[in-house]
């Protein structure tokens, strides 16, 4: 690219300027920006980087696109604490091959995904890369002091949940790299799949309503498989957990895709991963009355398992027997 730097970042980030004020009292264009938060709350922090060849393809994800989920992978994060995202950094390392129009998309996507979720672009870095793009999102957010829900907080005796439906993600990579073309020639009895994959959704209403609720234990968000959230969770809170694999909810077009193309569709949702997610535990006391606040909120709950006293390992019941969970992430490009 011939433009120099700071033109460069005036242009990709020309929305942000003069946005000042609701506790930001220095935006971007100075050496740093400068915000305060009330008494009541504390700062949560977060950061996740995307890589090309290792989070994304350009075969299967438009730049907007990359830009547009690099900021939902933060704000899920949040969420997973209960949180409301307040601003953002990103700095992004730019290779040759990768022109200005295509930049000027990915930051397209941020800026989408900010003014969705009510979020500042505050600043960040521009620099130059060898061969591959990076993109890092660093969030910073705001919850109630001392209300934050962790992942150390499952209690034997409490409910395993899940927010939405699982392995619709890993399902729309499916469909897009048997295309490799972005999606353009996938048919619409797929579409939603690649939606799912391409463009998420962050569960900060679900975190909210938890957090409000009370009775809640740990909370995780699904960005890397059910089956690798529920580990850290046993392995964090020191128990147990047990899931039924029939009661883990999957799309019925995720399902029907699987059958499809020969893939176990639950195999998407325990491994797929990216499907941003919330997976905890409640006590069963409040389980009913959260549930009817999800239902309220149109956001879907599911019940899948319960927490037991024991070392720290997870469970999972099929039509035949009582299986050890093995925790396992998903491989962003190999087909499952």
């Amino acid at each position: 690219m011939a433009s120099d730097e700071f033109s460069l970042i005036r242009s990709w980030t020309s929305r942000s300027q003069g946005q000042e004020g609701d506790g930001l009292t220095v935006g971007i264009g100075d050496d740093a920006a400068v915000f305060s938060v009330s008494a009541e709350m504390e700062v949560v922090v977060c950061c996740d980087a995307m890589v090309e060849t290792v989070h994304f393809l350009r075969e299967t994800m438009k730049p907007e696109d990359i830009g547009y989920k690099a900021v939902i992978s933060n704000i899920s994060d949040v969420a997973a604490m209960g949180g409301i995202a307040r601003y953002a950094l990103v700095s992004i390392a730019v290779p040759p091959k990768w022109s200005e129009g295509e930049c000027e998309a990915v930051y397209k996507g941020i800026y989408e995904a900010c003014e969705a979720y009510g979020i500042r672009l505050i600043g960040g870095d521009t620099v130059s890369a060898p061969d591959a793009l990076h993109l890092s999102v660093t969030l910073l957010g705001e919850v109630e002091r001392g209300k934050a829900l962790r992942r150390t907080a499952a209690r034997p005796g409490q409910l395993v949940f899940v927010t939405g439906h699982l392995g619709g993600s890993a399902a729309g990579l499916h469909v897009l790299l048997d295309n490799r073309d972005a999606g353009a020639g996938v048919s619409e009895e797929w579409r939603p799949l690649v939606t799912m994959h391409q463009r998420p959704s962050a569960q900060i209403t679900a975190g909210r309503l938890l957090l409000a609720a009370g009775g809640t234990g740990a909370l995780n968000d699904v960005s890397d498989g059910l089956a690798s959230e529920l580990w850290e969770i046993a392995e964090a809170s020191g128990v147990t957990l047990v899931i039924k694999a029939s009661a883990i909810p999957i799309a019925e077009a995720t399902r029907k895709y699987g059958e499809k193309v020969g893939k176990d569709p639950l195999h998407w949702a325990l491994f797929g991963g990216e499907d941003y997610q919330l997976v905890g535990t409640v006590d069963e006391a409040v389980s009913e009355s959260l549930a009817l606040r999800f239902a309220d909120s149109g956001v879907p709950f599911t019940v899948i398992g319960r927490v037991e006293e024991g070392k720290p390992f997870v469970w999972m019941h099929t039509d035949q027997e009582r299986v050890p969970l093995h925790k396992a992430g998903f491989n962003h490009f190999q087909r499952r």
